[in-house]
């Protein structure tokens, strides 16, 4: 069956979901808990079948305080939202504060604590829809909102991840998921510095003030050579130029467009706008999305010493910081404080956010 399903734990009601493609080249786990991807497998170079997620094999293991949202689903607001405040029909709202002066990720216990409601849409190709209704007030924010996230694996080797959210009143929303993949696997290194990158179609990355929020100011690639993975810097490693960046990570909103909707899926996909390639095991993974951007993170805040990898990864040990990166994609962070970005994230009732992102994995001898 391409879409499998077991218990992990019968008290706390967690599920995990298999889906797996007709060739059996791409199976992807996924938890009712978070709409978390738990598990990536598919075949390197020499047909080794390698899980290229971090994560754990276990439900507990995603309550370990030091978990970074490894493979969750973020809301109801994703990324940072400056001071913990914004307004919307002339009432300011304040949510938690839990990054530094910030509100992050939703908030204390948002979408990636969550248990969501699960169908199976199709069995070929293997398709889940997950349900949360996330209630007037939670976590600070306005109006009851209802998010479906629906996961594909095709045989085209593509993981597509299809976002759609609707409100009873006006309120913000921005979805992402935060995998965070190593394309060697953490048992052959548990290091990403010897990934390759590479960008197509990305405008330049933008510019953040000391507290990790947008200045506004879109900074061209002519202008920071060292955030360019495209052009004469395509297929750069993560390790070459990382200690010069900022924050000594790359963690940073990249630019695809500008075009701030709250149904991106009506914009064309922008096919292959990173493309990441693990030289260890010829393991690639492209990123197509709709969204206008991307948050490109390489781990640097893994707690050490904290995790081991799962029973597919041989239970490798030295899982920490950069061991692997992510690739969030979504509206800009703090969009709703400021005018040009509001309306990707301000959702009415009546209207509809939308967003559609795919990961597709490969091999390069």
């Amino acid at each position: 069956m391409p879409v499998t399903k077991i218990n992990l734990s019968s008290s706390a009601g967690v599920d995990q979901y298999t889906l797996i493609n007709e060739q059996k080249t791409l199976a992807v786990m996924i938890l009712n808990y978070g709409a978390t991807i738990t598990h990536i497998l598919t075949p390197d170079k020499t047909g080794h079948i390698r899980d290229v997620a971090l994560g754990f094999d276990d439900y507990e293991g995603y309550l370990h305080g030091s978990n970074p949202y490894f493979g969750a689903v973020i809301g109801r607001y994703a990324n940072r939202i400056g001071e913990g405040k914004f307004t919307v029909n002339d009432k300011e709202y304040n949510l938690p504060i839990n990054n530094g002066p910030n509100a992050l990720h939703g908030g204390l216990k948002g979408f990636d604590k969550k248990i969501w409601d699960v169908e199976v849409v199709s069995e070929a190709p293997a398709s889940i829809r997950l349900t949360y209704i996330s209630e007037d007030g939670e976590e600070g924010y306005p109006g009851k909102l209802t998010t479906q996230v629906t996961y594909t694996v095709t045989n085209d080797n593509e993981l597509q991840l299809e976002y759609t959210a609707t409100t009873d009143q006006d309120t913000v929303v921005n979805l992402t998921n935060h995998s965070y993949f190593n394309l060697a696997g953490v048992e052959l290194n548990p290091k990403i510095f010897d990934t390759e990158i590479a960008m197509n179609g990305v405008k330049g990355h933008l510019e953040v003030d000391d507290n990790s929020l947008p200045t506004g100011r879109v900074v061209p690639f002519a202008e920071a050579e060292v955030m360019d993975f495209s052009g004469p810097n395509a297929g750069k490693t993560i390790g070459a130029r990382v200690k010069e960046v900022q924050g000594g990570t790359y963690d940073h909103p990249y630019v695809i467009h500008d075009n701030f909707v709250l149904d991106t899926t009506t914009l064309p996909l922008q096919k292959d706008v990173v493309v990441a390639h693990a030289p260890e095991t010829g393991i690639t993974m492209s990123l197509s999305t709709t969204e206008p951007g991307f948050q490109f993170y390489t781990g640097k805040f893994i707690a050490d010493g904290a995790f081991t990898g799962k029973k597919s990864q041989n239970n490798a040990a030295g899982i920490g910081a950069f061991s692997g990166f992510c690739l969030e994609t979504a509206r800009n962070p703090n969009a709703p404080n400021n005018e040009s970005w509001r309306g990707s994230v301000v959702l009415p009732p009546g209207e509809k956010y939308a967003g559609k992102t795919v990961y597709t994995f490969g091999i390069r001898s």
